[in-house]
């Protein structure tokens, strides 16, 4: 394959790339990777279109090599920590952004992308001194708001996160890391409606996909306690129970009965029938009045 050939595949898999052509892209830089294996421009490339794919594996494996061949380069870096990030290697993902950020002089976007990163898988605490460099390095940064709302919201400080939220929303209202902790914070105040009606924007989305999920079933959950709880299915939820009319007028006889008994004190059979049958016509009586 000659240079013009090359040239002409890079551009193919670029433009790709920019249309989010995801399956084009990885077959046309696995051409390129089989004519240039240590090229890291391509090693990158091939990163990028496995990365955007559901192959995290295989993107993370790629975006090691690209470093491995360019350690100095930040698009490397960076692309190695979104990578490592989407493999559940969440140390190494630290470190590669922390060497982005500094290959990159701080550059706002990989600040905003490392804040998110430390807000949605690192403690509260550290991701918060990484949210306000984020912000500081670029106040309009929608990504950069969004991980100030998670990391708020993590440390239970709702009003702060709403706050927060809504400025990253009105940002970008389109911004997929504000959408899903708004999508959080409508959950935890069950607002479940409004909560499915956002997760629902996030169908689909790589990385969304457990979130989307958990919002739904909670939802579907909660619905079916209200129903159990209106139809006093839940034990313990139900009416308390009430003792009937029948046992409490007997109650009332035989505690009348034992009074008179206790009173008179029969010594015949007749007078101590009798003070079964006085209390029983005489309660009789009573309710019939009363009905």
């Amino acid at each position: 394959m000659d240079s013009f050939e090359i040239q002409r595949l890079i551009d193919e898999a670029l433009d790709a790339l920019r249309r989010a052509d995801d399956v084009r892209a990885v077959a046309i830089t696995d051409q390129l990777a089989a004519e240039l294996p240590d090229d890291p421009v391509v090693r990158a490339m091939r990163a990028q279109a496995l990365l955007s794919g559901e192959t995290a594996k295989e993107a993370f494996e790629e975006a090691r090599r690209a470093v491995e061949l360019d350690e100095d380069n930040e698009y490397t870096q960076r692309l190695l920590a979104l990578a490592a990030w989407r493999a559940e290697r969440l140390s190494m993902a630290q470190r590669a952004f922390e060497r982005a950020i500094e290959l990159s002089g701080g550059r706002p976007e990989v600040l905003a992308d490392y804040a998110w990163f430390m807000a949605s898988r690192r403690g509260p605490k550290l991701a918060m001194g990484a949210a306000k460099a984020a912000i500081e390095a670029d106040d309009n940064s929608s990504t950069a708001w969004a991980a100030m709302g998670l990391t708020e919201y993590r440390l239970r400080h709702r009003r702060q996160a709403e706050s927060s939220l809504r400025r990253a929303l009105q940002l970008d209202p389109n911004n997929l890391y504000a959408q899903s902790a708004m999508v959080a914070l409508l959950q935890d105040r069950r607002e479940d409606a409004k909560a499915e009606a956002l997760a629902h924007l996030l169908d689909g989305v790589p990385g969304a996909e457990e979130l989307v999920e958990s919002v739904r079933s909670e939802a579907k959950r909660r619905r079916v306690a209200g129903i159990l709880v209106e139809r006093s299915v839940i034990p313990g939820l139900q009416e308390p129970k009430t003792t009937s009319p029948a046992v409490i007028w007997m109650i009332v006889v035989v505690a009348i009965a034992v009074v008179l008994y206790a009173v008179i004190r029969p010594h015949r059979l007749a007078v101590t029938i009798m003070c079964i049958i006085v209390p029983l016509l005489l309660l009789w009586s009573v309710k019939r009045l009363l009905d």
